[in-house]
C-alpha cells in the first residue's frame, strides 16, 4: 500500500532539537501541514455515521433501512456505533470482557454481511463493555494509500469509571486530513443532565492519542470529529401525556423548545463548538421492542420520550480548506430495541496531495524560503507576559494558563525548554506541568500559543499538600536559529533565553494522600488547628473516611435501593470533598453522591490498600478452602493502616449484603465496584485475582 505524504511524515518526524539539519527538516514539515490547502485539492468524500441503541437485542431484521439511505451513491465511509449490545450486568460490567467481545463481532459480522459485501476494509473495530464502535472505508481509497496513523482510545464514565458508561474514540489520517470518531453512552436518567455534561468533559479532557511519531493529538486537535452515541439527553417537560399529543400533532418546534441537549449546548454547558443537523424525526426512545409504539404501558414503567440518540460533529475553526455539509440526519424503523437508530450523512472536504511534481516544488520553495531567513541575522522573539498564573489547582482538574511568542527577528526561530542551570531539579518541565506546543519553528512574523497546564494527580498531590512543593517553576524558553546555515557552522548556533515563571496556589486536599500522612493529621487537611500526630496518637483509619461511613450507616444507606451502582451529582460530590477537606458539616446530601465520593476517595489513596505484590501470589484454579486459607494469610502481609482499612471497608459491605431485601445490592454487583479501589491492579489477569479475593472475604463465614 502506498503511502501518502502525511504518513511519511509521521514516520519521519523526530525531535526539533536532534539536530541542526533535522530542526530545518522540521520546520518544512511544520510549515506544510500549515499550509496543506496550498500544496492538495479538496475531495468531497460521504460519511455515514449511525448510532443505535439494541437493548442487549439480538435483531433479526435486516439492517438495510438503516445504513443504506442511497443505495447508488454508497457513502465512502461508515462510522458505525452502538450501545448496549450486551446485558449491562455484573459480570459484563466488571468481571468478564467475553460477551462483549463475542457481541461485538456477531454486529460486525452482520454489518458486512448485509450491508458492506466486500466493498470496504474495516479499519478500525473496538468494544468496551456495551458499548461498540467500528469504521469502515471503501476498497478504492483504501486502496490509493489514503488511510494512516489509524488508533483507538477508550474510557470509563459509569458506574466510578468501571465502563458500563464511556467512550470509544478512533482516529485516522484520511490523505491530509485528521478525522476523530467517537462513540459514548452517557449517563443515563432525566435529572442527570449535570452529570452528562460532566461525562463529556472528561472525555475531551483524558482521551489523547499516541501517534508513530511518539507525539500526542486530543479531540480537538482532529480537523474534523464525529460524534455519535446514546447521550442520553431527556425533555424538559413535566406533562407525558402533553408530550404525546405534541408528538401525535408533529410539533417538532415544541419538542426542540425542551430538549435538554439543545439548551444545553446553546448554553455553552457541553459539546461546545460542535454543531447538530436540525432534527426533523420523532423521539427515538422509549419505545416497546418489536412495535412501533412507546411505552406507555399503565404497567411499565412510564418514560417520558426523548431524542437520546444523537450524532454531532466538529471542524477545526480557522481551517483553509475544510469543510462540513449535512446531507441527511433521520431515523429508521427498526423495531427489536426499545430505542430507534438513528443515522447522518456528511459530505466532508478532505485534502488530497496533488502531483508529486508539485508537492516537491513547494517543499523546495520552503527551503529556500528558509535559508534566506537564516542569513537575516540573530533570531528574536517577543513573548505576551512573562507570568502564568494558574490561580488555584485543585486535585485531578487542570489548571491551565497561556502566552504567545511571536518571531519579532529576520531569521526562523526555535524554541524548547531547558532546565535551570544548576538547579537542582535536571528536567526543563516538571512532571505535573504539561506544555503545548513545547517546542516549535516560527518563520518571521509568526506567532503562536503556548499553553500551560498544571495537573495534580495522586502521584504527585500529598508533596502539595503537606506543602513539601509548591506550584512554583521557572521555565526558561530556549532560542536557537533554525537552520545550521553556513555563517552559523563558522561562527556556531546563536542562543538567546527567556524566563517564564509559573505560580498557582494548589488547594490542599486529602484526595491524594497516604493512609499514615490521613491518620496523622490531627485535623481536616485545610483546618488551621491541623497539625501532625505522634504514632501513639494517630486515628486507627482516616477521619475522612470514617465521615463517609459513617454519614451512610446514619441516613439509611444500607437501606438504599442499587446503592454504589448509580452515580451521584457532581456538584454535591465536589460539596462533600470540600467538607472533607475542610472539615465543615456535612449538608444534606444524596446518599448516592457519599457513596460515590467513597469510592473516589479510596481510589484516589496515593497507595494502594491491597499491593500487586499479594495479588500474584493467588493461584486463579485454587479451591474455595485454598482461597479462604490465603486470604488470611494475606492480611498478615498488610501494613497496619492497609488492615485496618480492609477490614473496615469489607465489614461495611458485608453489613450492606445483609439487607439485600431492601436494596437489592448481590456480591456480584458490589464486587467490581471495591475491587477497583481496594487493591492494586497493574496487569489484566490481576483483576480477576482481586475478584477472587474479594469474594472470598464476602463470602466466608470469619474473614478474620
Amino acid at each position: 500500500m502506498n503511502r501518502s505524504p502525511r504518513t511519511m511524515m509521521a514516520m519521519d518526524e523526530k525531535s526539533d532539537f536532534d539536530g541542526e539539519d533535522q530542526k530545518g527538516e522540521n520546520w518544512v514539515l511544520d510549515e506544510m501541514r500549515q499550509n496543506r490547502h496550498k500544496w492538495t485539492k479538496g475531495r468531497e468524500i460521504s460519511i455515514f455515521c449511525g448510532t443505535w441503541n439494541v437493548n442487549a437485542k439480538v435483531c433479526s431484521e435486516t439492517l438495510g433501512p438503516w445504513l443504506l439511505t442511497d443505495k447508488k451513491n454508497i457513502p465512502d465511509v461508515y462510522c458505525i456505533g452502538m450501545q448496549e449490545i450486551v446485558e449491562l450486568n455484573a459480570v459484563n460490567i466488571g468481571v468478564s470482557d467475553g460477551n462483549s467481545a463475542k457481541q461485538s463481532g456477531m454486529w460486525e459480522d452482520k454489518l458486512e454481511r448485509e450491508v458492506l459485501k466486500g466493498r470496504y476494509t474495516k479499519i478500525l473495530g473496538k468494544h468496551l463493555v456495551g458499548i461498540m464502535l467500528v469504521v469502515y472505508v471503501r476498497n478504492s481509497i483504501v486502496m490509493d494509500g489514503a488511510v494512516s496513523e489509524e488508533t483507538h482510545e477508550k474510557i470509563g464514565v459509569g458506574r466510578m469509571g468501571l465502563g458500563n458508561k464511556g467512550a470509544i474514540c478512533i482516529r485516522m489520517n484520511l490523505w491530509e486530513t485528521t478525522i476523530c470518531f467517537v462513540n459514548t453512552h452517557l449517563t443515563a436518567g432525566k435529572s442527570k443532565t449535570a452529570n452528562r455534561n460532566n461525562d463529556f468533559t472528561t472525555i475531551m479532557e483524558k482521551v489523547e492519542f499516541r501517534l508513530s511519531n511518539g507525539k500526542t493529538v486530543n479531540i480537538r486537535d482532529h480537523d474534523y470529529c464525529f460524534w455519535v452515541g446514546d447521550l442520553n439527553y431527556r425533555l424538559n417537560a413535566t406533562d407525558l401525556g402533553d408530550v404525546y399529543k405534541r408528538i401525535r400533532a408533529n410539533d417538532l418546534v415544541y419538542l426542540h423548545n425542551t430538549d435538554q441537549l439543545i439548551t444545553e449546548r446553546d448554553a455553552g454547558r457541553t459539546f461546545h463548538d460542535f454543531f447538530e443537523q436540525e432534527i426533523s424525526f420523532m423521539p427515538t426512545y422509549k419505545y416497546i421492542p418489536g412495535t412501533r409504539e412507546y411505552d406507555n404501558r399503565e404497567d411499565g414503567k412510564k418514560r417520558m420520550p426523548a431524542w437520546c440518540d444523537r450524532v454531532q460533529w466538529y471542524i477545526k475553526p480557522k481551517t483553509e480548506g475544510l469543510a462540513v455539509k449535512g446531507l441527511s440526519y433521520e431515523r429508521a424503523e427498526l423495531h427489536c430495541s426499545d430505542h430507534k437508530p438513528v443515522m447522518a450523512l456528511f459530505s466532508v472536504t478532505a485534502l488530497v496531495p496533488l502531483a508529486k511534481e508539485k508537492v516537491e516544488r513547494f517543499r523546495k520553495d520552503l527551503i529556500r524560503k528558509e535559508d534566506e531567513n537564516e542569513n537575516e541575522g540573530i533570531p528574536q522573539v517577543s513573548l505576551s507576559k512573562n507570568t502564568i498564573d494558574l490561580k488555584d489547582v485543585y486535585f485531578d482538574k487542570r489548571a491551565s494558563d497561556s502566552l504567545k511568542i511571536k518571531n519579532t527577528g529576520k531569521a526562523m526561530a526555535v524554541y524548547h525548554f531547558v532546565p535551570v542551570p544548576g538547579g537542582i531539579d535536571e528536567v526543563a518541565i516538571k512532571p505535573w506541568i504539561q506544555i503545548h506546543p513545547d517546542s516549535a519553528i516560527l518563520v518571521p512574523g509568526a506567532s503562536r500559543e503556548i499553553v500551560v497546564t498544571a495537573h495534580i494527580t495522586k502521584e504527585f498531590a500529598q508533596r502539595f499538600t503537606s506543602g513539601e512543593e509548591n506550584i512554583e517553576h521557572i521555565l526558561i524558553l530556549q532560542l536557537k536559529s533554525g537552520r545550521s546555515s553556513r555563517k552559523n557552522q563558522e561562527e556556531g548556533v546563536w542562543k538567546k533565553s527567556q524566563f517564564i515563571s509559573v505560580n498557582g496556589k494548589y488547594i490542599k486536599s486529602c484526595f491524594g494522600c497516604s493512609l499514615e500522612f490521613l491518620n496523622t493529621a490531627s485535623a481536616a487537611i485545610r483546618s488551621t488547628k491541623m497539625s501532625t500526630l505522634s504514632a501513639n496518637q494517630a486515628y486507627k483509619i482516616p477521619k475522612e473516611l470514617w465521615r463517609l461511613v459513617d454519614y451512610l450507616f446514619r441516613r439509611g444507606g444500607l437501606y438504599e435501593p442499587e446503592l454504589f451502582v448509580h452515580e451521584g451529582e457532581p456538584e454535591q460530590i465536589n460539596a462533600i470533598t470540600e467538607a472533607l477537606d475542610t472539615g465543615a458539616e456535612f449538608g444534606k446530601f444524596s446518599l448516592h453522591s457519599m457513596a460515590e465520593t467513597l469510592i473516589r476517595f479510596l481510589i484516589n489513596l496515593k497507595d494502594p490498600i491491597f499491593p500487586e505484590t499479594i495479588l500474584e501470589q493467588v493461584e486463579l484454579n485454587w479451591a474455595k478452602k485454598a482461597m479462604i486459607g490465603f486470604c488470611k494469610l494475606a492480611l498478615r502481609q498488610l501494613t497496619p493502616s492497609q488492615y485496618r482499612v480492609f477490614t473496615y471497608i469489607v465489614a461495611f459491605i458485608r453489613e450492606i449484603l445483609k439487607h439485600f431485601n431492601h436494596n437489592k445490592l448481590s456480591v456480584d454487583m458490589l464486587v467490581p465496584v471495591f475491587a477497583k479501589c481496594l487493591f492494586e491492579q497493574a496487569h489484566p489477569s490481576s483483576t480477576e485475582r482481586a475478584h477472587m479475593i474479594l469474594r472470598a472475604f464476602l463470602l466466608a463465614d470469619n474473614f478474620m
